[in-house]
């Protein structure tokens, strides 16, 4: 599957489901809320991207004249985007069955849809299912081979087992080498970590500790001042502080200018792409990356460890 999807017909059935699903503001029947809600933000990008909306604070504001853009944006990046609105709850293997959603008046009837390879089993609101359907996800009540590494960027539809499967491993290769000149600069300099560096983020944690203790003075609380922390601690936590910043950087590169289909995206297909933040896929690949390509380098991942099979190998 391209990133254009299997058909035409995807972009209008998308654009009615998200008018339907975004949370209306109070203010304005024009206006949708993203109630700083990871899954609403993504609907709220999707409108604007599909020229529908435009963004404005926390939400989007409907065009008065709306009209599909001439370069779609990415049918994988809206796939995600939907399923990440959609009443679907996936049945993973052993897990109880989850109870069906209450609703006072109940108008939803909900149906199976059967598992392909590494994508659970699913219950999906019947409603969904024509949407799913044209957007290429489902085929006669089954996901799609096309859905499979969609479904991977979702928190439910990641596992650790993705790792070795042979579509990640030859994804890390290609990621690596070769690398765009700006890519690699930026990544270079994301994972070089300086003294300074970590001097700065010391003074920063000091800073902030300070600021809070007198705030709280201020206000009249009760707090004890700030504890005294022996310097190779600070130092340490402050290496780490840097660390994460640096991670999330990592993976906003990853999240904007890479997918599994095409590994680094031009400055063309990147305009076209939505930032999907959260993708387990792209966190994953970017761990992997860094870890091939800077001799096993883990950057503060708690939990997370390579596997034990290199991927040059």
């Amino acid at each position: 599957m391209s990133a254009n999807g299997p058909n035409d017909d995807w972009p209008r059935a998308v654009i009615e489901f998200l008018k339907e699903s975004l949370p209306v503001d109070s203010r304005s029947p024009l206006r949708w809320s993203d109630s700083s809600m990871t899954a609403y933000q993504l609907g709220c990008d999707a409108l604007v991207a599909l020229g529908q909306a435009e963004r404005f604070g926390p939400g989007a504001l409907a065009k008065d004249r709306p009209k599909l853009p001439e370069v779609l944006p990415r049918w994988d990046d809206i796939c995600v985007t939907v399923l990440g609105l959609a009443d679907v709850t996936f049945l993973h293997p052993g897990a109880p069955t989850p109870p069906e959603p209450y609703q006072p008046i109940r108008t939803a009837t909900y149906t199976n849809v059967a598992a392909y390879k590494t994508v659970d089993a699913a219950r999906a609101s019947t409603d969904i299912l024509p949407l799913l359907a044209i957007l290429g996800l489902t085929e006669n009540g089954r996901w799609t081979e096309a859905s499979e590494t969609i479904h991977w960027r979702g928190a439910d539809g990641w596992k650790p087992s993705n790792l070795e499967d042979v579509r990640f491993v030859e994804a890390v290769k290609i990621a690596c080498e070769p690398m765009p000149d700006d890519i690699e600069d930026e990544m270079d300099r994301l994972v070089t970590i300086t003294d300074d560096d970590v001097e700065k983020s010391l003074a920063t944690i000091r800073k902030v500790k300070e600021m809070y203790y007198t705030n709280a003075k201020r206000r009249g609380q009760d707090v004890a001042p700030p504890e005294i922390v022996p310097p190779e601690i600070e130092l340490a936590h402050a290496r780490a502080s840097v660390e994460h910043s640096r991670s999330d950087a990592l993976d906003w590169l990853f999240y904007r200018r890479w997918r599994l289909s095409e590994g680094w995206l031009s400055d063309e297909e990147t305009r076209r792409a939505l930032e999907i933040f959260h993708d387990r896929l792209a966190q994953n690949m970017r761990r992997a990356v860094i870890s091939e390509r800077y001799n096993g380098l883990v950057m503060a991942e708690l939990g997370w460890k390579p596997p034990a099979k290199t991927f040059a190998s």
